[in-house]
């Protein structure tokens, strides 16, 4: 049925896109015993609770046979709001390789661990109960609830895989101890490749590209959200989650919890400090206009369910200010704390004395972070950046009005475009921009784009910000008695290295180091992580871009040992 892999990798734990707006943890847990590589995802979609919360109890498993992937949030932002979608269905967006928004980007990190695996479980929580037939509003066919969903029956692509018969075995387990006849689980074809489908919209889902592009068993596991009970739902939908596992190949035993642990997660364990004062709610925090805020996590909920927390200050709702800078130069009222999408914390704010004073100069001044670090930039300046880099335009110093300012060419909000791009989170990518907007640059290959300040009744100003390619120039490691080693990157080349374990201190390029992923055949590696070189095989080192997934090359290491089996001769390097 499936391939017996090596567990050699072994199990690890990497946050893509850290220090976004959208970071998306990967848990991946190698079994005792090997098996094939199961992936389980669940939050595609913010108001799907359960989904989430039982994720991230599936990645505190052992693994006893087998591996598993599992994403416990993939949508982050939409966790945050309890929204389905923040700009765009993110479980829409595999139809092909978008470049619009942070939902695409994270659809790429998807995509490249479902390639790892040999079968994939999404966990979703739809509104009704799915029935085959139309009962009343609750309990038709558009309902999606307490449902097992596949594509089809039978797929019948480069291998047959009997996806009605696995979903059926499963429902007569889990359906035998649920009493509730509208509480059991159901068999939900969409239909998703017949021509005539009620469905269609499900060609672009992740199952169906889970099935169709790489040939392996895909369904999801929907449980209700009219069952009100959080803690019933998780424990049900983790029981068909682990009986489609075993299925596969992955036996796991789950952590204990209680029904209590479930119900109170997002209450316990959470603080947040602003400037040094706890949020609370109902107290008060005293800022000081043009102040920078120091927002700092005192803790981040229980360990075995791990909350998304979030805090937004009342005049940016969506925009985390545990992932992003923020210098106060137009006033806001409250300071909200969320977890997992919970208000758990409302807190007043207090300005204590004036807003800053303008430079006195003619020309206005532009407040924005790149990467982190405030800038000023005035007007008619150029801002140089490169591609991945991350931009927040802030506002104008010294300025007593609500302005506006405008990126041209980078929409924040789609459904209401009205050219206020402050304090949203801008990844300087010209792929995602509005090419009509792009200038020349005077910088070799950088694209320039203009940031205009467009508030009515003010004076003109902008400034332009210059995106030049990035380019890795080096990789340092270290070998196993600690000897530095300074590789020349070379784009698909080869480079010898005695066998052994190497660790990896840093990626170089052209801007921020931090902007950088380096993947060890294919699996990401932390600077201070190890990697081996055998005579047995290369090792591919593929480093891409942090904030958007993008490929930037790969090198492939491999010892003299090889080189000699290869060519009959040996090496010197």
């Amino acid at each position: 049925m499936f391939l017996a892999v090596p567990a050699s990798a072994g199990s690890w734990e990497y946050v893509f896109f850290k220090g976004t707006q959208y970071p998306l943890k990967v848990v991946s847990i190698t079994g005792d015993l090997p098996g094939p590589t199961v992936m389980v995802q669940g939050g595609i979609q913010g108001d799907e609770t359960s989904g989430f919360v039982t994720a991230q109890l599936l990645s505190r498993s052992r693994v006893l046979r087998g591996n598993l992937i599992v994403l416990p949030r993939a949508n982050v932002p939409s966790i945050n709001l309890r929204k389905r979608q923040i700009n765009v269905d993110m479980n829409r967006r595999f139809d092909r390789d978008y470049n619009r928004f942070y939902e695409d980007r994270v659809a790429r990190v998807i995509r490249f661990l479902l390639a790892k695996s040999d079968a994939f479980i999404h966990l979703h929580e739809g509104s009704g109960f799915y029935n085959p037939t139309y009962i009343d509003n609750l309990r038709n066919p558009k309902r999606y609830g307490q449902s097992i969903i596949v594509d089809t029956l039978v797929w019948k692509g480069s291998k047959r895989i009997e996806l009605g018969r696995t979903a059926s075995e499963v429902l007569e387990r889990i359906n035998t101890d649920i009493p509730s006849s509208d509480y059991k689980f159901k068999l939900f074809n969409t239909k998703t490749f017949d021509t005539a489908t009620s469905y269609p919209e499900m060609r672009k889902s992740l199952t169906c590209y889970a099935l169709a592009e790489h040939n392996i068993p895909a369904m999801a596991v929907e449980v209700s959200k009219d069952i009100i009970q959080l803690d019933w739902k998780v424990r049900h939908q983790l029981l068909a989650t682990t009986m489609l596992l075993s299925h596969f190949g992955v036996d796991v035993v789950l952590p204990e919890f209680s029904s209590k642990d479930v119900l109170a997660y997002a209450r316990k364990s959470v603080g947040v400090k602003v400037n040094g004062r706890s949020i609370n709610n109902g107290s008060t925090i005293r800022l000081a206009p043009g102040a920078t805020l120091a927002v700092e996590p005192m803790q981040r909920g229980l360990d075995e369910f791990e909350p998304a927390v979030a805090l937004f200050a009342s005049d940016r709702p969506g925009v985390n200010l545990l992932d992003a800078q923020r210098m106060v130069l137009e006033p806001f009222s409250q300071l909200e704390l969320r977890v997992d999408g919970s208000r758990v914390a409302r807190a007043n704010v207090k300005w204590t004395g004036p807003m800053p004073s303008s430079p006195g100069e003619d020309a206005p001044t532009f407040v924005c972070w790149l990467n982190g670090t405030p800038t000023f930039v005035r007007h008619g300046e150029v801002l140089r950046s490169v591609l991945g880099d991350q931009l927040i335009l802030e506002g104008i110093w010294g300025s007593r009005k609500r302005e506006i300012v405008n990126l041209k060419g980078f929409v924040a909000i789609p459904w209401d475009n009205n050219g206020q791009d402050l304090g949203w989170e801008i990844i300087l990518d010209p792929g995602n921009f509005l090419r009509r907007y792009a200038l020349d640059s005077d910088r070799e290959g950088a694209v320039r784009f203009k940031v205009v300040r467009e508030t009515p009744g003010e004076k003109e100003a902008y400034f332009y910000v210059d995106i030049a390619p990035r380019r890795v120039h080096a990789l340092r490691l270290a070998d196993s008695k600690g000897n530095p080693l300074l590789i020349p990157w070379t784009r698909n080349g080869l480079y010898r290295l005695p066998e052994g374990e190497y660790l990896l201190e840093e990626a170089w390029s052209n801007g921020p180091n931090n902007k950088l992923i380096t993947e060890a055949d294919g699996v990401p590696l932390h600077p201070g992580d190890h990697f081996m070189v055998t005579g047995e095989k290369g090792t591919q080192l593929m480093v891409r871009q942090a904030t958007t997934f993008g490929e930037l090359g790969s090198m492939t290491f491999s010892s003299p040992r090889m080189a000699q089996q290869d060519t009959g001769r040996s090496l010197t390097y």
